[in-house]
């Protein structure tokens, strides 16, 4: 492969209007869902904690400390999962990921305001409906309106990170960018839900029913509103991930002959050019004494034309492995293997 052919393979032009030529694109938006949807301890402690924050903000009247709040709140992952899980058709994910969100915001942000409110007022006592309260109690027009566009703004900046720069979803830095657009998914999310609770602790439940609706007003602008609709216009769809899974499934088919193969730690990486081309890498790790057939690439790229239909360039890296067992065997079932 000389040097131009090296570049063109590394900087795909897109056959087609959409997210092509990033490695495992589709798939990595789903493990991202699943992750986003996955109910953690992690997450729990982070929404109390914002939770606690954001009440005593509201209390004392402080917008650095429900700014503060907002920053540690964690409701970017399960926003993600309503969003990818519905437009991949995967409605499980979806539904885990919105009773995540809800979990966290009516469950955990309400009841810890209306503890901490209620614990105060028979302790200390003085407090007030403050302005920062009042905001999303007892919303203007203005209030509403200014709230919806802001809580869309949010979710497509969400999902701008993930397709205007599509790359940025294989680097680890990526996730600055994620918590920045976290706070101001959690602008629309955690305030409220912290006033739902006060104002039921301090008598007023007109509050807490107005702050409810805001709430859920958020969430939907948030979710689908804002984040999904940018997905959807830049041609994420269920079909590319599928066609994502076939040819890894097909490549792997391929990989079962192979003399000597081990699947740990071998590596099928898939980078879509379009609905039926692709590249394909594959780094495999073998055991010595086996030998790879030189046809080997050829081979891939006829099983996966016959079963997916698509038209793949095939890069193969063998690499070879020597193995040493030092680690005496434990009692119980022996852990997984990876696949290809």
């Amino acid at each position: 492969m000389n040097e131009q052919e090296a570049i063109l393979r590394a900087e795909p032009a897109p056959r087609e209007s959409g997210v092509w030529g990033v490695r495992n694109f589709h798939t990595t938006l789903r493990q991202r869902a699943l992750a986003g949807a996955a109910l953690t301890g992690g997450y729990l402690a982070m929404v109390l904690a914002a939770a606690v924050m954001a009440t005593a903000g509201l209390l004392l009247d402080s917008a650095a400390v429900v700014i503060g709040s907002m920053c540690v709140a964690p409701f970017m992952s399960p926003s993600r999962a309503v969003c990818i899980g519905t437009l991949f058709g995967d409605w499980g994910t979806a539904l885990r990921g919105l009773g995540k969100q809800l979990l966290g915001l009516l469950v955990i942000g309400s009841i810890v305001a209306f503890v901490i409110t209620s614990a105060l007022q028979m302790t200390v006592g003085g407090l007030t409906i403050t302005p920062e309260i009042m905001l999303r109690a007892m919303p203007t027009p203005r209030d509403v309106v200014l709230s919806t566009i802001i809580a869309i703004s949010a979710g497509a900046a969400a999902s701008l990170a993930l397709v205007t720069e599509p790359r940025r979803v294989e680097q680890p830095w990526g996730q600055v960018l994620d918590a920045i657009i976290g706070v101001e998914i959690a602008i629309s999310l955690i305030p409220p839900a912290a006033v739902i609770g006060i104002g039921l602790a301090m008598g007023h439940p007109e509050h807490s029913v107005n702050a409810l609706k805001l709430l859920l007003v958020n969430v939907v602008c948030l979710d689908v509103v804002g984040s999904m609709a940018i997905l959807a216009m830049r041609g994420i769809r269920r079909r590319h991930l599928d066609m994502e899974r076939s040819v890894r499934g097909a490549v792997g088919t391929t990989l079962d002959v192979v003399p000597g193969f081990t699947s740990v730690d071998s590596t099928v990486d898939i980078r879509l050019l379009g609905e039926r081309e692709a590249l394909i890498d594959v780094i495999l790790r073998r055991r010595f004494g086996g030998k790879v057939p030189d046809s080997l690439a050829e081979a891939i790229v006829q099983r996966v034309q016959e079963e997916t239909g698509c038209v793949s360039d095939v890069t193969v890296e063998v690499v070879p492995l020597l193995f040493h067992k030092g680690i005496k065997p434990r009692r119980g079932p022996a852990p997984p293997h990876g696949t290809a």
